[in-house]
């Protein structure tokens, strides 16, 4: 019975709010990069035909890499706040260069199994959307291991699918929540604001709407950051009795 709750806290994911205001440097990075989504996705956006399309594809696989990075710079960021009680974002930052190549290399993995997954749902129909949850489920500590697992980038898939596999209940718990606060709660605070403050940019509301969506979505990446780091540090790392 323990072994089947361990990893599960329920006062974990309020106490990651309180974290989360008092060490704003996790979604420094994410922020950053969601900043460069947007002006990359302006300059794709500007070219036509096979040129633009190209160019669009090479932006999408950077933007892939670099969104990586950045989550991974957040779980380390958070796993400093969990630990320390505040986050070194200096600190973060260095350990995050030396980790860049398995970050980066377990992005590729993970979005390479995904893509997979969601060819072949398309094959399969209705089932599609199941096979990319499943694929979702067990790929999910996948950058947590190359950025705070200490397990080398290529090894990162295998690592999370062990987790999944070992403890299905809190890796259900902590996928569903942070879906929620990803999806919702960024939405939440985006039409909270806009209404706020687009009359007030004028001809600039079209930029200012979809830099307001990524602060808001940088700051759900923050909170996922903090409760994926904690769950995959209890799993991975704590007593299995």
């Amino acid at each position: 019975m323990k072994q089947q709750f361990r990893g599960i806290d329920p006062l974990m994911y309020v106490r990651a709010l309180g974290l989360l205001v008092r060490n704003l440097s996790i979604v420094v990075v994410p922020l950053l990069v969601g900043v460069i989504g947007v002006f990359f996705t302006q300059i794709g956006g500007a070219g036509g035909g096979f040129v633009g399309g190209l160019t669009g594809q090479i932006a999408g696989f950077i933007l892939l890499l670099l969104n990586g990075f950045a989550f991974g710079t957040a779980l380390i960021l958070s796993d400093q706040a969990w630990r320390r009680g505040s986050a070194s974002f200096d600190d973060g930052w260095n350990d995050a260069r030396r980790k860049g190549g398995d970050m980066l290399f377990a992005t590729m993995g993970f979005a390479f199994v995904i893509y997979v997954a969601s060819y072949a749902g398309s094959i399969v129909g209705s089932f599609g959307l199941i096979l990319m949850l499943v694929a979702v489920f067990f790929l999910i500590y996948t950058i947590a291991a190359a950025a705070i697992g200490g397990i080398p980038g290529g090894a990162a898939i295998s690592a999370s699918i062990e987790r999944a596999r070992a403890n299905p209940l809190p890796t259900l718990v902590v996928a569903i929540v942070a879906a929620l606060a990803y999806i919702f709660v960024s939405k939440a605070i985006v039409t909270l604001l806009l209404p706020v403050i687009l009359p007030l940019v004028g001809d600039y509301a079209e930029l200012v709407a979809r830099l307001i969506g990524v602060a808001a979505q940088s700051l759900a990446l923050g909170y996922v950051a903090l409760i994926l780091a904690k769950t995959y540090t209890d799993l991975s790392f704590r007593p299995r009795w």
